[in-house]
């Protein structure tokens, strides 16, 4: 079976392996937390967010608004800050629900994209709300960070609050 694009193959090997994570934790698992106050399952909703902000991007919508946090500054933190507080009281079935959904719909969606596409600028997607034309950077760059990379990055935080709970017993 051939693939429209050459980010699914990234984006299904990084979803493997976080959602192999989460489900060896069970969901008492998702709810240790580290001295942030992030439990595992804010990690998820985190990922989903930003799921959310590219389905926007790439449907030309407001991004922080896909987030639900439409009033929150564009500095980084404060949209994961924003994020946080939104979410923060989930149960461990809504933070992986919202999780599972978001990333299915994100699947969906870039399985409808060529490469070709993907190849497009950030503004061609966004032109209501254009980055520098200098930094104006093919969308798949924004999918490999909000997907893959982004994946990477809370695997390695995950397994780290697991180590410090267990260094903590």
């Amino acid at each position: 079976m051939t693939t429209p694009n050459g980010v699914i193959e990234p984006i299904e090997a990084g979803w493997q392996e976080l959602t192999a994570l989460v489900e060896s934790l069970g969901p008492a698992g998702l709810t240790l937390s580290g001295a942030d106050g992030w439990a595992v399952k804010d990690h998820l909703v985190h990922i989903a967010a930003w799921e959310h902000s590219l389905l926007a991007l790439l449907d030309g919508g407001d991004r922080r608004s896909a987030m639900g946090v439409p009033a929150a500054d564009e500095e980084t933190d404060a949209i994961n800050a924003a994020v946080w507080a939104l979410h923060r009281d989930k149960t461990p079935e809504q933070a992986l629900a919202y999780f599972r959904d978001t990333h299915a719909a994100l699947s969906q969606r870039l399985g409808r994209l060529s490469d070709d596409d993907l190849q497009l600028s950030y503004n061609h997607y966004q032109p209501n709300d254009p980055r520098d034309p200098n930094d104006d950077r093919p969308a798949v760059d924004w999918v490999a960070g909000n997907t893959w990379e982004h994946y990477a990055e809370h695997i390695a935080w995950i397994n780290q609050l697991v180590r410090d709970s267990s260094a903590s017993r």
